[in-house]
C-alpha cells in the first residue's frame, strides 16, 4: 500500500521542487507545460543532487537514471524509459525564443546524465543484443517470436492484417502478426519462424517460460541458460535447418536442390564416390575447406584426425615447409627487406632482390602442381646470396656476430633463471654440482675477454698476457 504525502511543509527548498516535479509527472501524466518546465529548473539549480538518496542513507544522488527511479519524496518513481518519452514532448510556448533555448538546454543535459538511449544509438542496441544472445542464446530469437507472432492471422493474404493482444495489466497496448508476415518483415521464411514458435511452445509447456498469451511485444523477460535451448529446439527443427541449409547453397551454386538431398540422405554412396572419383574427391576437398572457414567444430575435427595419422602429419610439416620457404623468397622478392639467421632486417642488395624476383617468377610459372623442388632450390639460392651479403659487408657481419651471440645469452639466461626457484641446495648431486662449476667457469672466461672502455667501447683483452 502507498501513502500519499498530503502536506510537503517540512521539506527542503531542493524537495519542494522534486515534490512539484514528480505531482506534474503523477498527476497530470507529464503534461508539457508543468513537466517540462519543472524538470528544466530542477535541473538548472542541481536541485536532484542535494537531495539524501533514501530513508537511510543521508548521501545525495550522484546518478540521474537512480533519481528517477527512487521511491517518493526522494525521487520521481518513474523509469528512464518513460522521461526518455516525455522528453520528446514540445512545450506549448516552445516557439518563445527564450523558452525554446531552455528546453534545448533542459534536454542536452537529461542526455548527457542519462547517456544514449539504446533503442536510438546504433552501438549500444548492438552490444546490447550481442550480450543478450551471449548469455541465452538460442532463447533470445525465440522470444522475440514467442511475444510477436500469432500463428494462423492473415490467411486472406493481408500482411498487414494484426492480432490485438491483451497486455498483463489487461489493457491493448500491443498487436501480434501472423508468421507470414513477421518472416516477410524478418527476411526469412515462415517455416523458420515456426520452428522458434514451436520450440518456445515446448519450454512453456513444460514450465520453463512464459506462455504466449503473457507476452507483448517489445516485453523482456528474464531467459533461461543458453545450454537448455536445445533441448527445445529438437532434433525435428534442426534437421529443417539442415534441408534449408543445403537449398540456400544449391541456389547460390546453382545446381538441384533434389539431387543434393538425394546425396544428403546417402552418406555410404557418398563416402564411397569418394574413394573411387578423384574429381568427387577434389570436389568434397574444396567443400570441406570453404566450409572449414566458418566451421570451428569441422576445423577441430579436421586437425584431430591429420595429427592422428603419421603420415598425414609429416605431409603437412613438409608443405608448412614450403610455404615458409616460399614466401621468405616473395618477401625479399617483393619488399626489398630479409631476415637474417641473427634476427636481423635489412634492406636487401639490388642483385638478391633480383634473383628472388627471377626463381619466384620461375615458381609461379611451373605448369606441374608440386613446386615444392622448385622452392628448395630457390630458397636455398637466396639464402646463399644472403650468406654472402653478410660476409662482404664488415659492418653487417659484425652485427650479425652480435645478434646471434645476443640470442645465445637471452636464450640461456631465461634458461637459468627457469631453474632459478629449484632447491638446489637440497637436491643436488656431485655431477650436477660439476655442471653448474663448469658453467660458471665458461661465463666467467666469456667475461674476462672483454671490459668496457671510456665512451662505452668495448676492447678484448689478451688473455695470455694477463
Amino acid at each position: 500500500m502507498r501513502t500519499k504525502v498530503e502536506s510537503n511543509s517540512y521539506l527542503t527548498e531542493e524537495q519542494q521542487q522534486v515534490y512539484q516535479l514528480r505531482e506534474a509527472l503523477e498527476r497530470n501524466g507529464g503534461n508539457p507545460v508543468g513537466f517540462l518546465s519543472l524538470l528544466a529548473a530542477v535541473l538548472r539549480d542541481d536541485a536532484w543532487r542535494n537531495i539524501p538518496s533514501g530513508v537511510s542513507d543521508e548521501e545525495p544522488f550522484t546518478d540521474f537514471a537512480d533519481f528517477i527511479a527512487a521511491k517518493p519524496p526522494f525521487g520521481l518513481d518513474s523509469t528512464v524509459k518513460h522521461v526518455r518519452v516525455l522528453l520528446q514532448l514540445r512545450h506549448p510556448h516552445e516557439g518563445v525564443a527564450h523558452v525554446r533555448e531552455e528546453m534545448d538546454v533542459m534536454r542536452a543535459k537529461v542526455n548527457e546524465l542519462l547517456g544514449p538511449d539504446p533503442d536510438e544509438d546504433p552501438i549500444a542496441r548492438d552490444a546490447r543484443d550481442f550480450g543478450a544472445y551471449a548469455r541465452s542464446g538460442g532463447w533470445v530469437f525465440g522470444l522475440k517470436v514467442a511475444r510477436s507472432v500469432q500463428p494462423g492471422q492473415g490467411r486472406s493474404g493481408d500482411h498487414s492484417t494484426l492480432v490485438p493482444q491483451r497486455s498483463v495489466e489487461g489493457s491493448t497496448q500491443a498487436n501480434k502478426v501472423s508468421a507470414k508476415r513477421f518472416a516477410v518483415m524478418s527476411g526469412t521464411t515462415s517455416s523458420r519462424v515456426m520452428r522458434f514458435y514451436r520450440a518456445w511452445e515446448r519450454a512453456a509447456t513444460a514450465g520453463v517460460v512464459p506462455g504466449f498469451e503473457g507476452l507483448v511485444p517489445g516485453q523482456d523477460i528474464d531467459l533461461p541458460e543458453a545450454e537448455l535451448w536445445g533441448e527445445y529446439f529438437t532434433k525435428y527443427e534442426q534437421s529443417t535447418d539442415r534441408r534449408e541449409s543445403i537449398a540456400e547453397q544449391a541456389e547460390i551454386a546453382g545446381t538441384s536442390y533434389t539431387e543434393a538431398m538425394k546425396v544428403a540422405k546417402n552418406p555410404a554412396a557418398m563416402r564411397t564416390a569418394i574413394l573411387g572419383d578423384p574429381s568427387t574427391a577434389e570436389a568434397a576437398r574444396k567443400a570441406l575447406v570453404d566450409r572449414m572457414e566458418d566451421d570451428q567444430d569441422l576445423q577441430l575435427a579436421m586437425a584431430r584426425a591429420v595429427t592422428a595419422v603419421p603420415e598425414l602429419k609429416r605431409a603437412v610439416a613438409a608443405e608448412t615447409k614450403r610455404t615458409d620457404q616460399l614466401e621468405f623468397v616473395r618477401r625479399v622478392a617483393t619488399e626489398g627487406k630479409l631476415k637474417t639467421p641473427g634476427g636481423q632486417v635489412i634492406d636487401a642488395p639490388t642483385n638478391l632482390k633480383t634473383e628472388a624476383e627471377r626463381h619466384l617468377a620461375a615458381i609461379e610459372h611451373l605448369e606441374d602442381s608440386d613446386p615444392a623442388e622448385s622452392v628448395a632450390e630457390a630458397y636455398d639460392a637466396v639464402q646463399q646470396l644472403i650468406a654472402g651479403a653478410i660476409e662482404g659487408d664488415p659492418a653487417v657481419r659484425a652485427a650479425e656476430q652480435r645478434a646471434r651471440i645476443r640470442k645465445v645469452l637471452t636464450n640461456t639466461a631465461k634458461s637459468i633463471a627457469s631453474v632459478s626457484e629449484v632447491p638446489l641446495a637440497e637436491i643436488a648431486d656431485e655431477e650436477l654440482i660439476r655442471e653448474i662449476a663448469e658453467l660458471r667457469e665458461s661465463v666467467e672466461a666469456l667475461a674476462s675477454l672483454i671490459t668496457p672502455q671510456k665512451g662505452g667501447h668495448l676492447r678484448v683483452i689478451d688473455t695470455e698476457a694477463v
